[in-house]
């Protein structure tokens, strides 16, 4: 007498979702000068565009992208905007995947006020009440992204040191750029589908990354009394420059600098895909 396994058998079976790649992705970038794309040479908007070309070739993509970059804002300047552009809390909506750089004009206005006393004892305190307002800004900016977008992932670019190779000797400078970002960092690693994109090492070195010791030997400047504008000029006239940076202001990335901050946002992008590549079919 045989019998009959069919329904033991299928009562047994596991229903499996399964994936398969999107098609279309839509790139939805805010934030500074860093997303608006300032010191591109080809002014077609820096790491936006040149991810839309990565995942076009790289995943075969079809990718569209929404850049609301502008240069100077401070975090409670980009959150300013978002809660006024209807158009930007619309692209929001519709966004598979959202990068943002935040961070950078917060901290320069905070140094920017405060260049000749950057070794005294006083600047960590203020350092450390500057750290506080500016995670509490970064903690509304992103709740108030989510609240038009709880899905996507959001890719976060940490901030850099502009000034290091000029003047490696400034290490305060490198002291608050780390710690800005390790401020940045506790604030996202406690978000759901954030992630930070480092590119500090890199673009504050650059050239000179793993080199830095022989560096700070072939630059003696006193800095001591220089305002930012004066450490701007000296850095124009100095023999080392970093191969990362525009060679028009120093400060912001050129293309090389933007194919590394794209090359770093891929990377931390396709470590979390399934967060915006995979869709699932029930």
């Amino acid at each position: 007498m045989k019998v009959n396994k069919t329904a033991d058998s299928s009562s047994k079976q596991v229903v499996r979702k399964q994936t398969k790649q999107k098609k279309n992705i839509k790139l939805v970038a805010l934030g500074d000068s860093l997303t608006q794309g300032v010191g591109d040479s080809t002014n077609k908007g820096g790491y936006v565009h040149l991810i839309q070309e990565k995942l076009k070739k790289k995943n075969k993509l079809n990718v569209s992208t929404e850049n609301f970059g502008k240069a100077g804002d401070r975090s409670d300047q980009i959150l300013a905007r978002l809660k006024k552009n209807e158009d930007m809390q619309k692209q929001l909506r519709s966004a598979d995947v959202i990068v943002l750089t935040v961070g950078g004009n917060d901290l320069m206005q905070t140094l920017q006020k405060n260049f000749t006393s950057l070794s005294s004892d006083n600047f960590a305190n203020v350092m450390a009440s500057a750290e506080k307002v500016y995670t509490n800004k970064l903690n509304k900016l992103l709740k108030s992204v989510r609240t038009y977008n709880s899905e996507a992932p959001v890719f976060i670019y940490g901030v850099y040191n502009p000034f290091y190779v000029y003047f490696p000797r400034l290490s305060q400078l490198q002291k608050y750029t780390n710690e800005w970002n390790t401020e940045t960092l506790s604030v996202v690693a406690k978000k759901h589908d954030m992630y930070m994109v480092q590119i500090n090492k890199q673009l504050s070195e650059g050239q000179y990354l793993g080199k830095t010791a022989q560096l700070k030997t072939t630059t003696v400047t006193d800095l001591d009394k220089l305002s930012e504008n004066e450490l701007t000029q000296v850095a124009s006239n100095k023999k080392e420059k970093n191969n990362y940076l525009s060679s028009d202001d120093h400060f912001h990335p050129n293309l090389k600098g933007y194919n590394y901050m794209t090359g770093r946002l891929y990377a931390v992008m396709m470590r979390h895909k399934k967060t915006w590549l995979n869709e699932v079919n029930k």
